[in-house]
């Protein structure tokens, strides 16, 4: 029986397994077909209104580096 600092040793090797068997393409197609890994089309209205408000903060701060350069 492996000792428990033996286990932790493993991990960064087990997670890059099992990232490698979740990014090949046949099992990523299986994946996708199996209801508990079911992408959401939409994105939920909180995260919607949060992307909102960051292109309005982004177009106002581009805005106003336009205008400073303009006088400048």
């Amino acid at each position: 029986m492996p000792r428990r600092n033996e286990k932790a040793g493993n991990s960064p090797r087990t997670a890059q397994l099992i990232s490698r068997q979740l990014r090949n393409a046949d099992n990523a197609r299986f994946l996708r077909r199996l209801p508990g890994f079911e992408l959401q089309r939409e994105l939920p209205s909180q995260l919607l209104d949060l992307l909102c408000k960051l292109q309005e903060t982004e177009g106002a701060y581009s805005s106003a580096r336009l205008r400073q350069g303009d006088s400048a």
